[in-house]
């Protein structure tokens, strides 16, 4: 807005607005809630304060024929924030200030005739308070959108403690039942604990879609990130593929929900450790959690059976086959079929094998021992890559 000396007449219009600012807000907050739902749910004594202060300050701005400065605009903000806060959406807070907008166009005009202005004097009077209004409703704007950012990162944050609470136990089941409540949960039920693991190609976010069941008119699940995870509680175990490690824990009470989540997260560690994707609870993935967490076993069982082998390309072709022939039911014919090898080359691979390390695949207690070494061979392969 370009500087310029005052009308008389219409400093006496801008005037009089600002004496009777209070009265005619309440009007225009009387339009809004009679036009817009979300206001009208909110009591007019809470939308008041802020509105005639904006008022106000747009008038003041108007008499002095200027811009609004970084301190005035300030005003506005907060008057964005505080409709953030009410829950008023952005778009109904729009639609008020387009309405409010054409309240105070039509009382100037019809306040600067009674005044005596010229039709000239309240068209550049008007296009003044669009001009303004333009700049101060993207103030408003501003606030709004930090309103909604800081009340998204606190329920984001309230989400995060109750589930946090409910999987290592720290809340008690009546705090447990009154939250979870809240979020349309029936606390009664009882609830898989589930634990996965956001991947490159595979986000938190879409992830917890795939993991929370779907259907019905009421939520199925409850999930945050935890620890850089996906976890939660979902009354139902996900199905369909799910291109990450995913661990699940049997059904519990909400109020019993830590060694459910305990289970879950091995589950997960183990299937995230040995490359396995979809979802996976501990009866489903046999011994690899014992593999896994009893690394001294491990490697003992490693420089047993695998280190005599050394690590050339002749090397890996036996422990190769071997792990195949230990995974396939020690079927000779499914090793070469899988490993597309004529079936002399599949046992000469693995009598070379045992004649190297001194054992006999017959006997079940060597070829579990030999199947723990290849898994822990396996592991280090991943850890390497």
């Amino acid at each position: 807005m370009v500087s310029r000396p005052p009308i008389p007449d219409r400093r006496a219009l801008l005037a009089r607005l600002f004496s009777h600012a209070t009265e005619l807000t309440a009007k225009t907050i009387d339009k809004m809630r009679a036009e817009i739902p979300t206001y009208a749910r909110i009591d007019p004594t809470a939308l008041l304060p802020d509105a005639v202060r904006t008022v106000q300050q747009l008038l003041r701005t108007l008499a002095a024929e200027r811009d609004l400065t970084d301190s005035e605009l300030a005003v506005f903000t907060a008057h964005g924030e505080t409709r953030g806060r009410q829950g008023i959406p952005v778009t109904e807070m729009l639609r008020g200030w387009r309405l409010a907008v054409r309240v105070a166009v039509d009382e100037v005009v019809a306040t600067g005739r009674r005044l005596g202005l010229s039709d000239g004097e309240l068209l550049e009077l008007t296009n003044d308070i669009l001009a303004l209004t333009d700049t101060a409703i993207l103030a408003v704007a501003r606030g709004h959108l930090d309103a909604e950012f800081q009340q998204t990162r606190h329920d984001q944050q309230h989400r995060t403690d109750l589930v946090r609470g409910i999987l290592f136990g720290t809340l008690g089941p009546g705090e447990i039942r009154l939250q979870v409540e809240r979020y349309g949960l029936d606390s009664y039920r009882e609830f898989h604990a589930i634990r996965a693991r956001p991947s490159a190609d595979l986000a938190a976010d879409p992830l917890a879609k795939l993991l929370e069941p779907m259907g019905g008119d009421r939520p199925h699940g409850l999930l945050a990130v935890i620890d850089g995870d996906v976890a939660g509680i979902v009354d139902a175990v996900p199905t369909g593929d799910i291109e990450t490690a995913v661990g699940v824990g049997p059904a519990a009470r909400l109020d019993r929900m830590e060694p459910s989540f305990r289970r879950a997260t091995r589950a997960m560690a183990t299937a995230d450790a040995f490359e396995l994707t979809g979802v996976h609870d501990l009866a489903d993935l046999g011994l690899l959690p014992a593999v896994l967490a009893d690394t001294e076993v491990g490697e003992e069982l490693f420089h047993r059976y695998i280190t005599p082998l050394g690590e050339s390309d002749g090397a890996a072709a036996l422990l190769d086959t071997a792990q195949h022939y230990l995974s396939n039911g020690m079927r000779v014919d499914h090793v070469a079929e899988e490993m597309q090898l004529h079936t002399n080359t599949v046992r000469y691979r693995l009598r070379r094998y045992q004649e190297l390390v001194g054992i006999d695949l017959a006997d079940p207690d060597r070829a579990l021992e030999t199947w723990w070494a290849l898994q822990r061979r396996r592991l280090r392969r991943t850890h390497r890559e």
